[in-house]
């Protein structure tokens, strides 16, 4: 499965969930444990299959980082469409500069190459971002090097 026979799946699965949000339809299901405020959380939102590829699935997620968290190094098996919610995060991969997006603006993480840089550059506020991947059934959207 190529990049453009997904795109358009990701864009509708992004638009249903920025929506969603919206109009207030999305809720908090953190998995992540208490009292950890400087953890990076991934919440499963939603999670099915994709219709005539067997073996694959779409799961979106919210992610949040709190002021100041970075990600360790990692690559991503499948690619991921985002949108962030609030705040702002500054993204790398190898080989290329880093990138500032913005609330309202949306980025994609690249299936492949290491992320050699991914942070909440802010000091106070939270990164808020929700994300959708088209991944194969068992495998996990983030691995850390």
């Amino acid at each position: 499965m190529d990049m453009h026979s997904r795109g358009p799946l990701h864009f509708s699965v992004l638009l249903f969930v920025v929506s969603a949000c919206h109009t207030g339809q999305l809720r908090n299901t953190t998995l992540a444990a208490a009292g950890a405020p400087r953890e990076i959380r991934r919440t499963l939102l939603s999670q099915q299959d994709v219709p005539d590829l067997p073996g694959w699935e779409i799961r979106t997620f919210l992610v949040e980082y709190p002021p100041g968290a970075t990600a360790p190094r990692h690559v991503h098996p499948a690619l991921g469409v985002a949108y962030v919610l609030e705040g702002r995060c500054e993204s790398a991969f190898e080989g290329e500069a880093p990138m500032i997006t913005k609330q309202g603006g949306a980025f994609v993480e690249k299936e492949g190459p290491v992320h050699i840089l991914f942070r909440n550059p802010d000091l106070e506020h939270p990164l808020r971002f929700l994300i959708a991947y088209t991944i194969r059934k068992g495998d996990q959207p983030v691995r850390v090097l």
